[in-house]
């Protein structure tokens, strides 16, 4: 039987809610390296998996791009970026322990347009630049196995055109989600279209068949609240083939997916009573596959902070290094967006969009769009820096999501979420705004009202203005490299505390405080005037 492995973004926390909520420990979880730049490449692996997930006792699915900042293809095919390859490599083996494989895809969804790594056009590029990533990573360790990774595709070109060969691949994998946007809203209907599409769910199948290898699907997920038939099938699907493992996304960062917190109505129901039993793991051998014994303790986590496995092979946890916000934080009591009551989705050219007097949900897929939410808390997922929503004072708690870089929030919302793994710098507005990074490298600035910014994992920079409002900083950590940047102070101001209360003084008396939740010191080197 396939291992179960779960996408819970960076969070140890979000982990332990997983498992509490279905009654099982996972066999792995999905982790992701970052992708900003080389150096977030190689240092977000060693944060992952020296501090992150270690202590949890979980095995991991490495998700590691093939491709960081602004690398190609080409320069990757001539085993340019070999030394960074290594450098992670090192790392991941560094904090595995036992002989057990330790699974890596790279380069997936090469099928599409939206990575860096895209193979369209390129294929003898991607292929080469593949077997360099694999070839590196076992000079390290032969306990590597590597997953090649197609998205699921109605069309397009065949990726077996970029498939690196049987010596270089150990997985055949496939990436599938129900979108209601493209496959409609019937959960049969939908399952049947991933299922027979030219590249869906049988012919990955038979290509693994062909090569005679095992599959996986490193990530998968459901949308709505009447998703009974198509998990169904999924589980049967997975279960009457060779696959090694699968992570369902349990997430609403990219794609709206999240099941433990409740939302889903029968869909969290019937993926409780399909998932949530024993799982009897993948036993791996050179060559032949077979189900084995479990990769899973089987205890069942213990409130929603804290698991304990509850036998001598695996410690004890907690959560310490959350990467999730909290709108109870602190001194500032900010509200998130409430839960949509109604989606919907932009097609690429430039739209304008109006919602209804409720919680809407509206994700652009760029080309400009004007967006209007109305009265609700709305959540505009943001594809591009010229969409535009457009909020009046007053109408409801309002959230923009998105991956770009570099984001200012608009006149009226109040907060800004990033997700992926890249660099960000989030700007807020006048109101209360809570914003929250990524696990990389973010710079924050709340600029007026009362804000809370939550960093995330990776070295963070946040901006606190003179005379700008009290900013709560939810989770700065001087070991991790944050900073903290005072702008527009004398250059006679001082910093005192009350507790984890900071207070920074000018000459002329005035005074601009802000907290630092459990920080009582700071030296000189975590702080700078400008």
């Amino acid at each position: 039987m396939a291992l179960l492995g779960v996408y819970v973004g960076n969070s140890t926390q979000d982990l332990a809610q997983f498992e509490n909520w279905l009654g099982r420990d996972v066999d792995g979880v999905h982790g992701v390296v970052g992708s900003a730049n080389w150096d977030d490449f190689v240092q977000s692996a060693e944060w992952a998996a020296d501090r992150l997930w270690s202590s949890t006792g979980r095995d991991v699915f490495w998700s590691v791009p093939l491709l960081a900042g602004d690398a190609n293809l080409h320069s990757a095919a001539n085993g340019d970026y070999n030394q960074y390859y290594r450098s992670v490599a090192e790392e991941l083996l560094g904090a595995h322990s036992g002989s057990d494989p330790i699974y890596v895809r790279t380069g997936w969804e090469f099928n599409g347009d939206w990575f860096s790594w895209s193979a369209g056009g390129q294929e003898s590029d991607f292929i080469s630049a593949f077997r360099e990533f694999v070839d590196t990573f076992r000079s390290v360790s032969d306990l590597f196995k590597f997953e090649w990774t197609p998205n699921e595709s109605y069309g397009g070109w065949d990726p077996a055109k970029a498939y690196p060969g049987d010596d270089y691949v150990d997985i055949i994998g496939m990436d599938f989600y129900w979108k209601p946007e493209y496959q409609g809203s019937d959960p049969v209907g939908a399952w049947n279209e991933l299922l027979n599409e030219t590249y869906g769910l049988k012919w990955h199948q038979e290509f693994a068949a062909e090569h005679g290898k095992p599959t996986a699907y490193s990530e998968w997920g459901v949308t709505t609240d009447n998703a009974r038939p198509f998990l169904e099938a999924a589980k049967e699907w997975f279960d009457s083939h060779d696959v090694v493992y699968h992570s369902v996304w349990d997430s609403d960062v990219l794609y709206p997916g999240k099941m433990s917190d409740g939302s889903g109505g029968d869909t969290n129901q019937a993926f409780k009573e399909l998932f949530g039993s024993g799982s009897d793991g993948y036993a791996w051998t050179d060559g032949n596959t077979s189900s084995g014994d479990s990769g899973s303790s089987g205890d069942t986590a213990d409130n929603g902070d804290t698991a304990d496995q509850g036998d001598d092979s695996s410690p004890s946890w907690t959560d310490g290094n959350d990467s999730g916000s909290d709108s109870q934080q602190g001194g500032n009591e900010l509200a998130l967006s409430a839960s949509a009551q109604h989606e919907s989705w932009g097609t690429g050219a430039t739209e304008t969009w109006t919602g209804t007097d409720g919680n809407d949900q509206h994700q652009s897929n760029g080309g400009g769009d004007t967006m209007y939410g109305g009265a609700g808390d709305d959540t505009y997922i943001v594809s591009a820096s010229n969409d535009m929503p457009v909020e009046k004072a007053g109408e409801g708690v309002d959230t923009v999501s998105t991956w770009i870089s570099e984001y200012t929030l608009p006149d009226n919302v109040e907060n800004l979420v990033f997700f992926g793994y890249g660099w960000s710098n989030g700007t807020g507005n006048g109101l209360n705004n809570i914003i929250t990074g990524t696990s990389s490298q973010n710079v924050l600035d709340g600029r007026g009202g009362d804000d809370q910014l939550n960093g995330g994992a990776g070295p963070d920079t946040f901006v606190l203005g003179s005379g700008q409002g009290h900013d709560t900083i939810t989770d700065f950590s001087a070991s991790e490299g944050d900073k903290l940047l005072f702008r527009g102070f004398d250059d006679d101001a001082w910093l005192s505390h009350d507790g984890d209360v900071w207070t920074v003084t000018t000459a002329d008396g005035s005074t601009t405080s802000f907290t630092l939740e459990h920080v009582t010191s700071l030296s000189g080197s975590d702080y700078s005037f400008a």
